[in-house]
Formats: C-alpha cells, sequence, structure tokens
C-alpha cells in the first residue's frame, strides 16, 4: 500500500497530558460520545494517546505506568470507536518530555555540558517545589540509544503487539536540544572516536543516535503493521534539520500563529516540502494560546482562514484538542473544527494534486530571519515561491539567494549555468562571500562588512512610493565596489558610531551628507545585487519602504511575473496550481488581518474586498474562468499570452478555475 494515501486531509490531535493526582480518568468517556465529536469534526483521523508527558499510559502496560485513575484501555476504546465509523487513530507516544520516568530515573535525564539537567524552562531547586510552575517546564530525556530509548522501544513493541489495527504512531518531542553531555551519551563518544567535550562533536553524536533511534522505532512498527504511519515530531518536519526528514512517512508542521508563530511562518515550511514526495499537513490548535489550554477557544472563522492557508500550500491540516481528564469530548471544540473542514472538503479539488505555479525560487540561508524576510515580502505582494533543492535553478525564472549562503563546486556550476541560459539572480548583503570574495563574478567586487552601525540609502532615480531623503538601515551595508553594471541606489553613512564617547541625540546617529556614496542596488545583466540585507531588515523591523525597496530591486529583474493580483494589500495572498489531468489552473486567494490583542496574535473580522484584478500568463488557451463554490462565471480578456478578469468579492477564501 502506498503509506501516502493514507495520509489524512483533516485531522484532530488528540493529547491528553493528565495529572496523576487526578482521579476518575475516563469515567465519562463513552463511545457515543467520541463518535458524536468526530463527527460533528469531520474527522478522517485523530491522533490518539498512548503514552503522555507525566509518563503515564491509558492502557493497561507491562512495560511503562499505567495512570492510577485509569481501569480501563482508553487509548484501545478510542481506536475502537474511531475505526468503527471509518476515522483512523494513530497513536501518540511522548518520548522527549516523561515527567514521572524522570523522577524515578535521573539518570535518564538529557545532561547539559556544565553538568545541569537539561530542561527547557527554569525548574525548581530542591526544597522549593510548591512555587509556580512554569508553562512547558519538563526534563528532556536522554534518547541516545541508552536506558530510556530501550523504555521507549518496549512502550512501542507493547502497543504494536497490543493494537492488531495500528494505523500509525507519532513520537513527540524528538528533536528540542542539539546534544546531551550524560554518561552514557560521553562514553558513546567516546567509542565512535568522538571529543565528549566538543559541542560539534556531541551534536554529531546526538544526529547519529536521533537517527538511530527513529530506525529502531521504525523497524519495531513495521514488524507488526508495515503499512502504518509514523511521525517524529519536534523538529522533524523543520526545513533546517533535514537530517531527520527520511525517517517519517510524511511531516506534520507545528504551528500555532496566534502565540508560538505566526501567520505568514506555515508558508515557507510547506513550501520547503512541496516537492519532498511526502504528504505534509500543518498543524494548529483550537486553543486561544497555546496547547494544552483548557477553556481556551479559537474563533471557528479563524480555523477556517487557518485550514484555508494550509490548503493553499497543499498540506492536509490537524487541528489540536486536549481532552478533559474524565474522557468526555467537547462538542463545542469539535462543531468549531467542523466548521473549518466542512469549508476545506468544498475547495479540496482546487487546492491539491497540481503543480505549483510560481516564478521565484528561493534558496535557504541558515540565517532564519534572512530567509523569513524575503518570504513575507514576496507573500506580501502575492508573489509565490518555491524552495531550491539539489540545485534544481533551472525551475525557476528568477532565483534569490540570501545572506550567509556559500555555494559548494557543484552548486556554483549549476548557478552559471543557469544565469548563462538567461536566469535572473538576486543577491543580496554577504550572499556567495568566501573568503573575502564574491564566488559569482557579476561586475561587483566585494570589499568589506559594515563599517557603521547603521547607515542611510536613497535612489538615484525618484519613485512616487519610497521616499525621496536617505532612509535609515539598522541593518547596514556591505561595501563593494562596481567593475560593470549599472548602479541604482547608493547609502551614506551617519557622522560616527554610536557609543558611550561619542553619541548623538536618543538613538541613531544621522547621515552624513558629505560621506562617501556608496553601491546599495546594482544590476549588471540579469543579477541583481542589494548591498544591504533589506530582507533581514523587514524581519527584525518591519518597515513598509525596506519592503519597497526590496520590491524595487527585485522587479529590475522580475518585469513579467505570470500571476499578478491587485486590490487585496498585503495581507492578501495568492497560490496557483496547474492541474494537469483536469485542464486546469486553479487559483487561490486568501485575505484577513491578523491583529496583536495583548500577548496573541488573532483573527476577528474577516472583512470582504471586492473588484480584485488578477491577470495571468500562460501559453495554453483558456476557454472558461469560473468560481468554482458559486458556479460563478466571471468575464476574462485573452490576448498575447495574457489572461486578464476581475473576482468581484473575496471573504476570507475564494478558487478561481481557468480551464484550457
Amino acid at each position: 500500500m502506498d503509506i501516502n494515501n493514507r495520509i489524512p486531509l483533516m485531522q484532530t490531535h488528540l493529547d491528553f497530558h493528565t495529572s496523576p493526582d487526578v482521579a476518575g480518568i475516563g469515567s465519562k468517556f463513552s463511545k457515543e460520545n467520541f463518535q458524536k465529536a468526530l463527527k460533528l469534526g469531520n474527522l478522517d483521523s485523530i491522533t490518539v494517546f498512548a503514552k503522555c508527558h507525566h509518563s503515564m499510559c491509558y492502557y493497561p502496560t507491562e512495560v511503562g505506568t499505567m495512570h492510577p485513575g485509569l481501569d480501563f484501555d482508553l487509548t484501545g476504546a478510542m481506536i475502537d470507536a474511531a475505526h468503527e465509523i471509518g476515522v483512523r487513530a494513530p497513536v501518540y507516544i511522548t518520548a522527549g518530555w516523561s515527567h514521572y520516568d524522570s523522577m524515578m530515573h535521573p539518570e535518564w535525564r538529557s545532561v547539559s555540558k556544565d553538568g545541569s539537567y537539561t530542561s527547557n524552562e527554569c525548574m525548581p531547586v530542591e526544597g522549593d517545589r510548591d512555587t509556580f510552575k512554569p508553562n512547558y517546564s519538563w526534563y528532556m530525556m536522554c534518547l541516545n540509544d541508552g536506558e530510556y530509548a530501550q523504555h521507549i522501544y518496549e512502550i512501542t513493541e507493547e502497543i504494536c503487539k497490543r493494537y492488531k489495527v495500528l494505523d500509525g504512531l507519532f513520537y513527540d518531542i524528538c528533536f528540542m536540544e542539539e546534544a546531551c553531555f550524560c554518561p552514557t551519551c560521553k562514553k558513546g563518544m567516546k567509542e565512535m572516536g568522538l571529543d565528549p567535550e566538543s559541542e560539534a562533536d556531541a551534536k554529531k553524536y546526538l544526529i547519529i543516535k536521533r537517527q538511530s533511534f527513529m530506525t529502531k522505532c521504525t523497524d519495531i512498527l513495521r514488524k507488526y503493521h508495515p503499512d502504518a504511519t509514523i511521525y517524529f515530531n519536534s523538529g522533524g518536519a523543520d526545513p533546517y534539520k533535514p537530517e531527520y526528514h527520511d525517517y517519517s512517512t510524511h511531516f506534520e508542521m507545528e504551528d500555532l500563529p496566534t502565540s508560538e508563530g505566526d501567520y505568514n511562518k506555515i508558508s515557507l515550511r510547506a513550501r520547503y516540502f512541496t516537492n519532498s514526495g511526502k504528504k505534509y499537513i500543518g498543524m494548529t490548535g483550537k486553543f486561544h494560546l497555546a496547547w494544552g489550554e483548557f477553556g481556551g477557544f479559537k474563533p471557528k472563522e479563524a480555523l477556517k482562514f487557518e485550514v484555508a492557508v494550509m490548503a493553499m500550500y497543499g498540506a492536509g491540516a490537524s487541528i489540536g484538542d486536549h481532552m478533559h481528564p474524565d474522557g468526555e469530548m467537547e462538542l463545542e471544540t469539535y462543531r468549531n473544527i467542523g466548521f473549518a473542514y466542512d469549508y476545506l472538503k468544498k475547495i479540496a479539488p482546487y487546492c491539491y494534486g497540481g503543480k505549483t505555479v510560481c516564478d521565484i525560487g528561493l534558496y535557504l540561508s541558515d540565517d532564519r530571519e534572512a530567509n523569513s524576510g524575503i518570504s513575507n515580502i514576496l507573500l506580501e505582494n502575492q508573489l509565490d515561491y518555491g524552495i531550491i533543492k539539489d540545485n534544481n535553478f533551472s525551475d525557476y525564472k528568477l532565483v534569490i539567494i540570501p545572506d550567509g549562503v556559500v555555494l559548494d563546486d557543484a552548486g556554483l556550476n549549476a548557478l552559471n549555468t543557469y544565469i548563462a541560459n538567461g536566469g535572473k539572480l538576486v543577491l543580496m548583503a554577504d550572499s556567495l562571500v568566501e573568503n573575502g570574495e564574491f564566488q559569482l563574478d557579476f561586475g561587483v567586487k566585494y570589499k568589506a562588512g559594515a563599517e557603521y552601525d547603521c547607515d542611510y540609502i536613497t535612489l538615484r532615480e525618484k519613485r512616487d512610493n519610497i521616499p525621496d531623503a536617505p532612509m535609515l538601515n539598522l541593518v547596514p551595508a556591505h561595501r563593494t565596489e562596481v567593475l560593470a553594471g549599472e548602479v541604482y541606489a547608493d547609502f551614506i553613512t551617519p557622522y560616527f558610531n554610536r557609543t558611550f564617547n561619542r553619541f548623538f541625540g536618543h538613538k541613531n546617529t544621522p547621515h552624513n551628507k558629505d560621506s562617501e556614496r556608496m553601491p546599495a542596488i546594482v544590476k549588471n545583466g540579469n543579477v541583481v545585487y542589494m548591498a544591504h540585507s533589506l530582507a533581514k531588515s523587514y524581519a527584525r523591523h518591519g518597515s513598509v519602504y525596506h519592503k519597497r525597496y526590496f520590491m524595487y530591486a527585485l522587479n529590475l529583474v522580475l518585469d513579467t511575473p505570470t500571476i499578478e493580483v491587485s486590490g487585496i494589500g498585503a495581507e492578501g495572498r495568492c497560490t496557483a496550481i496547474n492541474q494537469t489531468d483536469n485542464n486546469r489552473y486553479c487559483i487561490n486567494l486568501e485575505y484577513a488581518v491578523p491583529v496583536k490583542r495583548g500577548e496573541a496574535t488573532i483573527i476577528e473580522d474577516i472583512m470582504p474586498v471586492y473588484n480584485i484584478a488578477v491577470k495571468m500568463r500562460t501559453d495554453k488557451e483558456i476557454k472558461r474562468v469560473y468560481l468554482p463554490l458559486t458556479d460563478e462565471e466571471l468575464a476574462f480578456d485573452s490576448a498575447d499570452g495574457e489572461v486578464t478578469f476581475t473576482v468581484p468579492k473575496l471573504e476570507c477564501h475564494t478558487s478561481i478555475v481557468l480551464e484550457y
């Protein structure tokens, strides 16, 4: 069986991290209530729990610790109830956090280099245990093939043997720490010829042992359930940890945009996994703030918006919940989830099963801030993009390489070939700088990094939407010399750096009008270079003008994007796929305005926008343009490879079909 076919579209992730100090566990659980919730939620999958962060198991166990307040197999009851109505029920096992185990076996904990136990929040000193416990404060457990890892293997085998139909396993808290220096790990490092005092060697050892941990868990699962899914969470869907990606059957991209991320985070990660060959799921929560929040609710309209975003970027959806200790499902939660998933069912035919239509390829840097800034700028200009992997530059009209990227010989050869064949490239700051020189010959010589703590950029041509005056940059430019090409913007420096010996006013020193003008934006052929990291500036400071400078530079080479949208502002989003089997393009538009309220970023008012102009360039002869959710025909013009039409109204989300 193709495991990809078993990945759900509409899932709930049901947590149950339940203190052993609470009695009556599952006392109000009923098959009828459980099934009613699943039906209300329009679910095709629900991740149920077997072992939680308190180390409690929710089935009769000979390996672990069954919750003392539970007197029946709650895990099995949920699996059976779900299966009876055709809903999948993969099983959750905590890995990296396990409180009771950590108390009984401190030697199973992960250890920091200074010898202290590793934890994600401050833990109390002995004798001070009645103080308030911070949220998400758990000791990390060592998964590096020691006694605790063996305990997880035994739990895994027990679950695999107990349940004859097991849809999958979900392991949590797998990649939170970078290294462990416990005695077992130090001994293992020495046996591998690694230095246990070295952070780099400890990280290398952790990666090797995490890969071994995942392999052994998978081998156990495959022995009993060869078609089951398996996923390792908490970094398992992190684009910056590719060393762990081969070991899961799919990806579940955890995000709580109200408090633990933002509403742009899903897009970058989804685009990373778009061409991975595996299905991927977006994870959010029904909660107002954070995982495991009892009594917190997100408005159903916000859930609808979130799952529509996931669908637009090709991801299935998973919405987190936390069951009450007595086992009764909160039906109001599932009415809200069902509202969102009812909409997802309607738009699914126009979001999945096609090839992404985009012009721009982004080469990911280790500098996450730069990547995020570029992604946000593109999204806010309705420019979708793909992630460059395996040097596939030729898949895109234009390639962006952020700060800090250095290519190997194969990558550099591929990039030079791409440019020679007419490909367009945007560089910035110190991208492709190695040993003080650019790796690429594009008519600009690298001289040095920034000399001052800030500087000021100004265009050589006047633009209506950019100040005709020096613009502050708190992420100052790198210094270069232009040997060939045209300079479109310059930067000048302040009088001096701000120090205690010499400073000016409250904040930054003003620009010195007599200082040397140095190149800020340069174009030579198909290559554009920005001396500033304008994307990082935007990610860090949010200036509209940094975004506009970036787009000014980008548009020097991106003159004819495949899709242009106007009328939905910076918060509007646009994606498109080509469904060749159906002879059609599907364009998806979305609009809502997340706002900061207290500590949360929320979506409350989803207001309609009207008369959105869309232009698409294609060599296909478009025969029909319509809105499939209402079957409304849209008038369109087609000439010289351009199709133009107007969407009369957009409220939250809409799909548009262009048949050819």
